[in-house]
This record gives C-alpha cells, structure tokens and sequence, in this order.
C-alpha cells in the first residue's frame, strides 16, 4: 500500500501558531518567520504565489466533460445549509461554501473571499472583498452580500455568539465588523464554515438542500441521509475543477473499505481505522494522511453531586489509564497517544500530565479517602462502594471503553457501562460520572473559541461547558487570550491553559487519530489530493483526473 505521507501537524502547527492571532495572513516562505507580517502593521496581504488565478485575472478552464468519480466523505450525509447548526461542515467537506478566510494543510490562517484586512483598533476589522468571485448561479460576490450573509447567520445559530458582533456594515469594497470586545482570534472564527457566506438575494428556503455558495461545487441533486449530485461551479473564482461530476454518497465508516475494494467509491474520507488494513497490497487503492487535530478524551463531571468534582479521584481516573494501549485499540496504527487538547508545538510542548503509574492511582485514591475495605477488589469511603457511570450509545463499539473499564478495574475502581439509545442526552443533562467523546479541537486554525466555549465558567461564557468545570484562573487566560495578538504571547497564553487542564482534570485526552484518505488511483491522481489535519476540508477544485 503506498502511502502519500503530509508533513506532520506536530512541527507545522508552531507555524501556525505563528500568524495566528495577529491580523498576518499571508504564507511565509518554508522555514521563513520573517515573512510574517509584524502585529504593528495590522493588514495582511494576500499570498504572493496563489493556488489559483482570479477570475477576474484568467480564463476558467473548462470543466471535463466525463470526469465523474463517487467519494464518501466523514460522518455521512446531513442538511447542508452552513448557517444552520453544523451544517456548514458538510457544506465545506463537499466544496460548496467558502469563507472570508480559510485554514491551510499546515494549519496556517488563508484569506479566500477576503484577499486582506486590517486591525486598526482592538474593536474593529476590515475586510476586503476579492473582486471578480460569483455564486454559483452566476451572481456576484459584492460587500453588501457578505453583510447580508452575516446578519443571516446571526438570526439562525447561536454559535455566532463566536463572532461577538455589535455590527456589520460596508464601506466600499470593505466590510467592516465591529466586535462587542476584544477578539484576537475572530480572523480565524471568521474561518469556521458557519461563517460561509451564501446569497442572499434569492430564496433560501431550501438552503438545506440546494445552498448558493461560492465553492467549486454546486448541487444538482440532494437525496436526505443518501447521497448528493455535484456538478463543478463553471464561475468558480480560483479555477473550474477539472473533474465536473462528483456524487457524494452516504457510507458508514465500517464499510468504506469494502466500497472501495469493491469499486463503490472513488474516494473515502474517515474509514474505521481498524479496517484500513485489508488496503494492505492493494496496488490501486493509495492512501494520503496526515496528523488529525480531531482529540479522543474523556470528560469527568464536575458538578458538586458527583463522586468525579473531588479532584484527587479524577487524577487517580487518569494515572489509571495506559494511552499507548488505548490508542493502538482505536487506530491500529493509525492513532498517536495524545495528553493534552492540542497536538506539539501548539501550546503543547512542556506541559507536565498525570502519565500511566499504578502507584500514582493508588496514591490519589488515598488521598480521595478510599480504601478497600471489604477485599472485594473495588474502593470504598464511609461504606460505601465507589461505583461510577459511563453512559455508551448502543449504536457503537465498546472495545475501548472496556479496555478502560479492566484498567480501572486494575485499580480497584469501579465504573459501570451503561447502555443507552443515545448518550449525548446523558451528558447534556449531566447524567454520567464519566463520558467519552472525540473533538475536533482546532476547528478554526486556533484554540482559543475551543477553550472558551468548553471550559470558561458557565457565566462566563462557556456555552457548551457540560463538565461544571469553573477556574477563575482559566477564566484570566481566557480574557487575556482575547486581548493579546503577539504570536509569542499567545503561545504562552496556551501553554498555561493546558498546564491548568492538566492540573485540574476534568478532561483526561487520550489519542489523536491521522486524517487518512483513501484514493483509487485508476480514477483520480493521488498527487493532486491533499489530507487536511482539520476534517471538515475534503474535496477541492485541485483534484484532477487520473491520467
């Protein structure tokens, strides 16, 4: 099996890190920090060498007339209006809608609709709108669009309180936001595909089937939970893509392999890892992967009515479990142990960690004041058995989470599976002790809109803080992070933060799994498909047909 390996997340995300925050958007030569703009001079220019010409600048290419290959990208198929909820996700993955700024395969913040903007005051930012961009009906792209798009997105979602708008307006080519308060990361916000922008001035009443967007790719066709008809956007502003049908079918992640061994599919998207192997001599199938910045953790409840809010038990939880053991039953190889939210280089590197250690388990629950009293094998305080809930959905695999059960096991503590129809409720009403999950924790090219929304203090503004966790501390991080657009400053900011999660427990992160892109190269050039860390990116207009 031949594999077309992306430089590791582990070394590009330091660069990353290193335009983001400040208004720089262009990309530095390789190995280059001086051609990142410095923070005083608050624009940022569009790259010098773009993948693509304008089309206001060259004559599109025609779209080939035969080319049509069948893809399965991650998570299926859902509604596909980007203003709605997460539907912007799937819009991205099938090369429908675009932003004002996109994130790069190095992780590196991009303009796209914007070709640059300033920061002229902590407040404001301008953004200029690339000239010669139509909708996929043929419409321009004009500034008062954008703005209407915006005020669209903030009357449907409430993840657009991200965005912490006072007001949108236009002053020529520039449309210029207002924040409600300092927001060093909103450029990179600006990135998340819920800010995509649409057209406003037709109907958008069956946006969830058929979106106008800018993307490479319009829908033709859209069958709910089935699959999706793509024909390339013909005025598509960066270059018609060469292959002109694509249909997006619905495919679960256990049986992607098998589609394409069997010729189903012409490329896949977040196949189970685990069957990845019967890939293995298969001299037409070509995998591309890279690093994902997708996290598989465990969340502790924090909350006061539950055994999990004393810290001492959390650590002896997380000193319990063996990562390398656990990340090789997710990914078979194609999981890295992971101990902190974000991956090295990101705030990362240095933080200190509860590591596997038996005697530390043992440690914490004596601190905790649990002993085994009664020699059943399991930990008792008052009397009374340490007995911990793990809601699982009966939908999915358990190999793992019965693996963490025998280790904890191992260290006399108790924690029962329970089976449930769907376990997000449990959560989201705090029915659980421990919950496990898997986080896309860089969804915009930066983590600070992941922090804030997962551990600010609930009247802070933790909106999806399901955990209880509270930290006046984490709270200060938070607010300078908000405030400090210098890269080295903010690279500190972060590297505080994990150490406090460390040190506090109410998550425990265990693996990362690579972005691995199955491709058939009798159908598609495996050199013109590019695995992105960040899993909503997935077609694009540089794919070509095979020779």
């Amino acid at each position: 099996m031949k594999k077309l390996t992306s430089v590791l997340m582990a070394a590009l995300l330091c660069a990353a890190l290193l335009l983001t925050g400040c208004a720089g958007g262009a990309k530095p030569a390789a190995g280059d920090d001086s051609a990142a703009p410095a923070p005083s001079e608050n624009v940022t220019p569009a790259p010098a060498d773009t993948s693509g010409d304008s089309a206001s600048e060259t004559e599109a290419k025609p779209a080939g007339k035969d080319a049509h290959i069948r893809v399965a990208n991650l998570y299926g198929l859902s509604k596909l209006d980007p203003h709605d909820g997460w539907n912007g996700w799937y819009s991205c993955r099938l090369g429908i809608s675009e932003c004002l700024t996109t994130v790069d395969e190095n992780v590196v913040l991009q303009p796209q609709l914007a070709d640059s903007w300033e920061h002229p005051d902590e407040l404001t930012y301008r953004f200029h709108i690339r000239t010669g961009v139509k909708f996929s009906n043929g419409n321009d792209l004009t500034p008062e669009l954008v703005k209407a798009s915006f005020e669209r997105l903030l009357t449907i979602t409430s993840r657009a309180s991200d965005l912490k708008l006072a007001s949108v307006e236009v002053d020529g080519e520039y449309v210029v936001f207002t924040n409600t308060e300092p927001c060093a990361a909103f450029p990179n916000v600006l990135s998340e595909p819920m800010c995509s922008i649409v057209d406003t001035s037709v109907d958008d009443s069956n946006f969830n089937e058929m979106p106008v967007c800018t993307g490479p790719y319009k829908v033709v066709e859209y069958v709910a939970d089935e699959k999706v008809e793509l024909e390339a956007n013909e005025f598509y502003w960066d270059g018609v893509p060469a292959i002109r049908y694509i249909t997006a079918l619905n495919i679960g992640e256990d049986t992607k392999v098998d589609a394409m061994l069997a010729d189903q599919i012409d490329v896949g998207q977040g196949a189970n890892a685990i069957t990845l192997s019967k890939l293995e001599g298969q001299d037409r199938v070509e995998t591309v992967e890279t690093l994902g910045s997708r996290v598989g953790l465990l969340q502790f409840n924090c909350d006061s009515t539950h055994a999990t809010s004393d810290l001492n038990l959390r650590l002896a939880l997380c000193y319990a479990l063996n990562r390398e053991v656990i990340a090789q039953i997710d990914g078979n190889g194609y999981s890295a142990p992971a101990a902190t939210l974000f991956t090295a280089s990101y705030g990362s590197e240095g933080v200190t960690y509860p590591e596997f250690s038996p005697e530390k388990a043992a440690e914490m629950l004596t601190q905790a004041g649990y002993a085994d009293s009664d020699g059943n094998g399991y930990v008792d305080k008052d009397g009374q058995e340490l007995i911990l809930d793990m809601p699982l959905s009966s939908t999915e695999s358990t190999a793992i989470q019965e693996a963490m059960q025998d280790m904890w096991k191992a260290a006399g503590i108790h924690v029962e599976l329970r089976m449930v129809e769907d376990k997000m409720p449990e959560r989201d009403e705090g029915r659980y002790d421990i919950y496990d999950t898997f986080y896309q924790t860089l969804n915009a090219g930066d983590g600070q809109t992941f922090l804030r929304n997962n551990f600010a203090s609930p009247e802070y503004i933790g909106r999806n803080n399901s955990t209880n966790y509270a930290s006046p501390a984490f709270d200060a991080i938070l607010n300078e992070l908000d405030k400090t657009t210098d890269p080295a400053g903010r690279l500190a900011l972060f590297m505080k933060a994990q150490q406090l999660l460390a040190d506090d427990a109410p998550w425990m992160f265990l693996y990362t799994r690579k972005n691995v892109y199955m491709v058939n190269s009798g159908a598609v050039d495996p050199t013109s498909v590019t695995a992105h860390p960040i899993d909503y990116y997935f077609i694009t207009n540089k794919w070509q047909p095979a020779a």
